[in-house]
Order: C-alpha cells, then sequence, then structure tokens
C-alpha cells in the first residue's frame, strides 16, 4: 500500500481533519490503518476524521457530522483522502485491457470483494491519495468571493467540492497527466457568484423571468457536462485503437520532436487543440496520439449528432462535450456555453474541437469557425487565465475508406443520418488494408504573445478584436496546413489527375513523381516515408496497387506497357487526396500562371503584369485558401522563384523568350492540376449566374443543382476539363466570391455589368492556364524523350 502525497504540511501542532472520501468498508479499514501508521510517526498528531460520501453523477454530497464540525468556529486545516485503486501492471504500465473490464469490470472502481482481495493480495495497486490542506478560514474567504447564496449548508457542499477538486490533482499526478479530468463543473459553475449575476443580467436584457432563464441555463449546463471517468477515457482509447485498427497499421506515425515542442508550449496553462477533420475516426485516433504520447487529456467538443446511444454514453464519459448545431436563437445556450468553455480554461483543463466546424468533403481545410475560439479569448481577456497555448494539429491517412461517400456527396447524394445502424456499418466498412495514420503538430501559438497581455486585449476596440480574431484563425488554418506531411498517395493522384490529361507509362510516372518528391525535399516541406520512397520503383508499384484495388486508378496492361490514369467516375475521389496536400504546390501554381501573363506582355513592364495576375490570383482564390498577407505573399513567392532562378526578375523583363525558359526550368508542373479546376468551378457559377439573372440565387438550393447539371453538359461539350470543378463544394465557394464581388448585390439582384467582367476575368486566365498546359505538356514530352534517349 502506497501513499500519493501532493499535500503540503500544515503547521506544527496545528489540528488537522482528515476528510476521507470512501465507498465501502475496506476503503474505510485501509484509511484507518493509513492513519494509524501516519499518527504513530508524529508525536504531537491533533486530529480528526470525517468519511465523507464519494461524488454521485458529478454531484457533491454532504453529511451532517461535516455541516455540525465546520459550525465551530474554529480554523483546523482540511485534508482530503481518498483510495486510489491501480490496474494490474503489465510491462512496467498500469493499464486497463479489454480483457480486464470483460472478467473483473473496472479495475480503478473493483467491487467490495475484489477490493478486499487487491488490498490483501496485491497491496501494491492500493495508494492513499492526500490532496492539498486548506483551513477553514482560507476556504471561506475564497467562498464568500464566489458564492452566489448566504445558506451555511452550501458552504459544505463548496468545501466537499474543494476536497474532491484537490484529490482529482493527486490522483492526475499519480496517473498522469493523461487522466487529469474536469471534476464538478456543472455544479462549480452553477454555484458561483459570477454565474448567477451573469444569468440574471441576461434576463433582463432578453426579458426572461429569471426562473426560466435559469431552467433554461440548467438544461445547457447538464447536455454540456461530459462526465469524465478514468473508465470512460479507458474505454475510448480501447475502442479507438480497435477501430482504427481493423484498417489501418497498428502504431501511429507520430514526430516525437514536435511532441516534446507541444509539451513544453502546454506546461502550465490551458491548452487548445485544433486538428484538422477529415474523419469520424480523428477523435479516436488524436486521443490515443495525445495518450501514448503523455500529454493531458483533451474534452473534446463534437456536434450533438454523434450523441446517439451508445456512442453518446460512451463519448460523454471519455470527455467528449456535445454542443447543439444551430445556437443563434438560443441566447441562454451561447451564454451558458461561453461560461461552461471559460471556467475550463480558467481551472487549466485542456480542449479540443475541429475550427474547420465539419469534417471536410473535398479533402482541403474549410474556412475557420469564430464561434468557439471567440468564447476562448474572450475568457483570456477577462483576464480568467494568464495564458492559452494553441496547437494547430494534423491528422492524415494514407488512405481513406469515407472518401468515396464525400464525393458522392459532392455530386449531390445526400449524407447519411448518424444513428446505431450507421455506427454498425462505419465498423464494418473500416476493415481493409488502407496504410498508415500520420499525426503531427504544427508550431504551438501563445495567446498572450498573439494579442499581448489579457489587459491589453481587453481594451481593443470591436472592430479591432474582431479583426485580430479573424486573423488569429487564419494563422491557426495555415499552421495546420503547413503541418500536413505529403503522402505518396497524394501526390500520386496529384499527377494523375492532370497527367497532360493523357494516360501516363509507368516510366512517365516515375519522372513526374520524382520531379514532385525533389521540389518538396527542396522547399522542405513535411513528406512521408512513403511518399520517399516514390523515388524507387517498388514504391511507385505499391502506392499504385492500392490505389487500383480502391478502383482510383486505372491501369491498361493489353498493350505493349502499361498506362496509367484516374478512372472515369473516381475524378473527385481522386481530387479529394490530391486537396490534402494542394496548399504545398500553391506558390509555384500561381507562378506559373502569372509568369504566362508575364511572357503574353511584350512592353517594358512584364514584371509589373507578373504581381498584378499573382495577387489577382491570390484575391480570387482567398475563399479556398489561406494565404499570408500580402507582403509575406510577395516575400514567400519570391524566394520560390530564386530557388529556380536566382536572376528570375530579370530573366521577366528581358522579354518573352526568357520567360518562357524560365518556366520550362519549374519542375514540377503543377498549375493545371492545382489551380484549373478552382477556375473552371467559378466560372460555371458565374455563367448560371447570367443564365439565372431574373432569379434570386441566394438562398436557392435548386441554383447548386442548376450548376451541377451545366457542368456536366460542360464537361461532355470539352467546355471545362476537370471532372471535380462540378463539386457543391466548389459551387458554393463560387457563389461567395460572385458576392464578394458585387456581381450579387446586397438585395440578392444580379449585377449584369459586373457580372460580364467577371465571367471575362475567369476565362483570361482559363486561357492563360491553357497556355501554360500546352507549353508544359511539350515540355514534359521532351525531356521524357531526351530522359529515354539518353538511357537516363
Amino acid at each position: 500500500m502506497h501513499s500519493a502525497d501532493s499535500s503540503q504540511s500544515s503547521a506544527p501542532g496545528q489540528r488537522r481533519i482528515f476528510l476521507a472520501q470512501t465507498r465501502g468498508r475496506t476503503e474505510r479499514k485501509i484509511i484507518e490503518a493509513w492513519l494509524q501508521k501516519k499518527t504513530s510517526q508524529q508525536a504531537d498528531a491533533n486530529i480528526e476524521v470525517l468519511y465523507i460520501d464519494y461524488p454521485k453523477l458529478d454531484a457533491s454530497r454532504t453529511t451532517w457530522q461535516l455541516r455540525q464540525r465546520l459550525a465551530k468556529g474554529d480554523n483546523p486545516a482540511l485534508c482530503p483522502l481518498r483510495v486510489a485503486w491501480l490496474p494490474k501492471a503489465r510491462n512496467g504500465k498500469h493499464q486497463v485491457y479489454l480483457r480486464d473490464l470483460v472478467s473483473t469490470g473496472d479495475p480503478r472502481a473493483p467491487h467490495p470483494y475484489a477490493k478486499y482481495l487487491i488490498a490483501r493480495y496485491q497491496p501494491e495497486r492500493v495508494h492513499v491519495l492526500e490532496g492539498e490542506p486548506a483551513t477553514i478560514s482560507e476556504l471561506r474567504e475564497i467562498w464568500e468571493q464566489q458564492r452566489a447564496s448566504n445558506a451555511e449548508d452550501e458552504f459544505a457542499h463548496f468545501v466537499v467540492r474543494r476536497a474532491t477538486l484537490a484529490l482529482e490533482r493527486a490522483a492526475s499526478q499519480l496517473l498522469g497527466p493523461q487522466y487529469k479530468m474536469p471534476k464538478l463543473v456543472r455544479e462549480e459553475i452553477r454555484a458561483s457568484s459570477r454565474f448567477q449575476t451573469g444569468l440574471q443580467q441576461l434576463a433582463q436584457q432578453k426579458k426572461l423571468p429569471i426562473a426560466q432563464a435559469e431552467a433554461l441555463a440548467d438544461k445547457a449546463l447538464k447536455e454540456l457536462a461530459s462526465g469524465f471517468t478514468p473508465l470512460g477515457l479507458d474505454v475510448n482509447l480501447t475502442m479507438g485503437r480497435i477501430l482504427y485498427r481493423r484498417g489501418y497499421v497498428e502504431q501511429l506515425d507520430i514526430d516525437p520532436q514536435q511532441i516534446e515542442t507541444v509539451r513544453a508550449a502546454v506546461n502550465g496553462k490551458p491548452a487548445i487543440i485544433l486538428p484538422s477533420h477529415r474523419s469520424n475516426m480523428d477523435v479516436g485516433v488524436m486521443s490515443v496520439a495525445l495518450h501514448e504520447a503523455g500529454l493531458p487529456r483533451t474534452s473534446t467538443l463534437g456536434g450533438i449528432n454523434m450523441s446517439f446511444w451508445p456512442m453518446g454514453y460512451i463519448m460523454r464519459r471519455s470527455g467528449v462535450i456535445f454542443i447543439r448545431r444551430d445556437i443563434r436563437s438560443d441566447p441562454v445556450y451561447r451564454w451558458v456555453l461561453k461560461e461552461y468553455l471559460g471556467y475550463m480554461v480558467e481551472k487549466r483543463f485542456s480542449l479540443q474541437w475541429y475550427i474547420e466546424g465539419t469534417r471536410s468533403r473535398t479533402g482541403k481545410s474549410l474556412p475557420p469557425k469564430l464561434g468557439l475560439l471567440k468564447y476562448v479569448v474572450d475568457a483570456y481577456r477577462d483576464g480568467r487565465c494568464e495564458d492559452i497555448a494553441l496547437i494547430p494539429a494534423s491528422t492524415t491517412y494514407d488512405q481513406l475508406n469515407e472518401v468515396k461517400g464525400y464525393a458522392g456527396e459532392a455530386m449531390g447524394v445526400a449524407k447519411k443520418k448518424e444513428d446505431l445502424k450507421w455506427m454498425i456499418n462505419y465498423f464494418k466498412s473500416a476493415h481493409g488494408r488502407f496504410g498508415r495514420i500520420y499525426v503531427r503538430f504544427g508550431q504551438p501559438l501563445s495567446l498572450s504573445s498573439y494579442l499581448g497581455s489579457p489587459e491589453h486585449a481587453s481594451q481593443l476596440s470591436d472592430s479591432e478584436y474582431h479583426l485580430a480574431l479573424q486573423k488569429l484563425a487564419f494563422e491557426i488554418s495555415w499552421r495546420i496546413n503547413q503541418a500536413t506531411p505529403i503522402t505518396a498517395i497524394s501526390l500520386i493522384t496529384m499527377t494523375a489527375l492532370s497527367a497532360f490529361r493523357q494516360a501516363l507509362s509507368f516510366e512517365q510516372l516515375k519522372m513526374a513523381l520524382r520531379e514532385f518528391v525533389l521540389y518538396t525535399k527542396r522547399n522542405e516541406a513535411p513528406m512521408t516515408a512513403s511518399a520517399q520512397r516514390l523515388l524507387y520503383d517498388e514504391g511507385i508499384q505499391e502506392e499504385l496497387d492500392a490505389l487500383i484495388s480502391q478502383g482510383l486508378i486505372h491501369a491498361e496492361t493489353d498493350g505493349p506497357e502499361a498506362v496509367y490514369t484516374i478512372n472515369h467516375d473516381a475524378h473527385v475521389a481522386a481530387s479529394y487526396y490530391r486537396n490534402w496536400i494542394i496548399h504545398h504546390f500553391l506558390d509555384s501554381a500561381i507562378a506559373e500562371l502569372a509568369l504566362t501573363a508575364a511572357a503574353n506582355n511584350n512592353g517594358d513592364n512584364s514584371l509589373t503584369v507578373f504581381w498584378q495576375t499573382a495577387l489577382q490570383l491570390r484575391d480570387l482564390l482567398k475563399f479556398d485558401f489561406f494565404f499570408l498577407e500580402k507582403n509575406q505573399f510577395r516575400k514567400t513567392l519570391n524566394e520560390h522563384l530564386l530557388k529556380v532562378d536566382p536572376d528570375w526578375e530579370q530573366a521577366v523583363e528581358d522579354g518573352p523568350e526568357t520567360t518562357h525558359e524560365l518556366l520550362a526550368a519549374m519542375q514540377p508542373i503543377t498549375a493545371d492540376s492545382v489551380l484549373r479546376c478552382f477556375l473552371e468551378s467559378y466560372w460555371v457559377v458565374a455563367v448560371c449566374l447570367e443564365l439565372r439573372a431574373d432569379k434570386n440565387t441566394v438562398g436557392d438550393a435548386n441554383f447548386f443543382q442548376f450548376c451541377a447539371g451545366t457542368a456536366r453538359q460542360y464537361l461532355l461539350q470539352k467546355r471545362i476539363i476537370h471532372s471535380e470543378a462540378a463539386s457543391l463544394h466548389l459551387f458554393k465557394t463560387g457563389l461567395q466570391i460572385a458576392e464578394n464581388r458585387g456581381v450579387i448585390d446586397d438585395n440578392a439582384s444580379y449585377q449584369p455589368r459586373l457580372g460580364h467582367e467577371y465571367i471575362e476575368e475567369l476565362e483570361a486566365l482559363l486561357q492563360l492556364s491553357d497556355q501554360r498546359f500546352n507549353s508544359a505538356r511539350r515540355n514534359f514530352n521532351q525531356r521524357f524523350f531526351n530522359r529515354v534517349k539518353n538511357h537516363d
């Protein structure tokens, strides 16, 4: 039997009251034996013992003995105690396995007879936790600052809550930071004067009866409370491992240096983990990654659509906080959610949510949602914490079984509702050979470094604060993208989707992929081991076989040599993998089109034309990609071209011939595979707006179906080239851009002149894309011919 002591010694001779939280006779005997040993070692022992009930259903419970003792008027130190039960040690770790749960139940909360046996025959699994002590006067002072009621009985509840929280901190020190979990959150928030005062003010502002506001607030708090338990966490980890290991390599691919960077960043402060979101596996995968890395456990915010039985029951107990999808019309819920998150960061608990708000159905990162981020930053501005560590993260898969479903949604197929039947089917579909899962962390961001001190941040005007919040969200999203590794399958699909609109032989594919891998290394972009193996024949063949088995790549093998192309019905699915990494090649693609525009200019201002075209594309694509500030964007683009030719600016100024030579030196060729489908999709929307100029398209669900039908016709007519341009997701962005350009005014009316100018702008860019494509195809074929001729 051991003691896990997190207490600070009380003054010599000071009277101590041990508040022992126990469940059952065995635990009481363990506490008695521990106290007897403790007092026998201290000659001046001056102690009392009060046994208090263990919290039930995340609610504190007092006893009349405690209430009576607190009313005496003296000032002893209150010292919390509790018995902690550890699982059986295996390989030096106390870890719960599925067989433990099946055979004996929860080893951290054994049934009464099991406690007796463990205490007698396995005493190393029994620990007595000591929480940090506090005197009655210290606790009363804190309570009087926070209390919402004058009832003395509430002080007893407050004391029990403080004892419980002190013991939870001691438990996390014993079990590790992975098991640091919030307790009694609902009761703590509800009992605070801050909550009561704020709720009364909200009721007055919204003209709600206080009883109604309290009822709505209680309902919201009950809905948000997670009910975190060590067993729930263990079950969640076990389920997460079982699920992803059905289709993926057992060991997650995690960068150990990034883990240490994150560990240093979150030390002593609340952390917000902000991962990309591409799969329903993401929650389980990130939980396992954080646990195995020894990082603090997060409370994960998720959509309430996933709270169906039994998932909701299990996930709540592993720390998932389910939130409603649409809360705009419920001010009480919004306020309660804000207070809940504020409490969590104030108590330095870590949170996690997906800043995109939902899974990406295109593979490309979605624009960040500001709501939850604002609530947390508001808490920082209110001085509820000194700093918050924001941790961008990325979860990437070699292959993802959900991609086919996403492709269907992009073409207009309705999303399936999540329920028990859906969960069973999802579990079945997870079986296969899908490769590896990569968990990466971007450079952490300190809120105090970004916004200044809480006092400084609180002085920002509303407009300044909103702008700072937007920039913060985009900075996080940009860092997520930069951390996302380039995978082999993403590179192959990116190459094959363009492929100069022809099937490629193995040797042609090998040459194109080699250029992509060398470009990635040259620019120091993150890359997986599988992507680096694309420099070798066996690495390419292995990934091709995987894509062929998945139905994305078609191999025509009946001729003199095998040739490879994207399957005729798999372009949208293949584009999903390409879009995972597309941002790593965005600067190169923009440079290619800008150089093509400069080459078309015969005047003296070719360099000006280059920068005008580059900034034009940056502005056009800003709803689909995260760009740096203009000056930083220009600097990055300049640095990119300096790696191609240190005298690139002089080459552009010297005229079309030297500019074309510069373009020929740019490898790999990216403009067609990176930009073309976006430009085509925007153009389809622009044309459809003109065709339906007499109708209100904003809010008209049929408009996107009309765009989809038009795109399919244009594909058949070869007026557009890329099948993935016929995506409902891209159409929505295209409409946003049209509204931003004023093509649709504030009254939802079409503006013919601006609409025509917008169409002309897009058609001019598509003509540049055609020029670049034709010259790039000639250049590639010539280089390949030279390689074959020289036996390279």
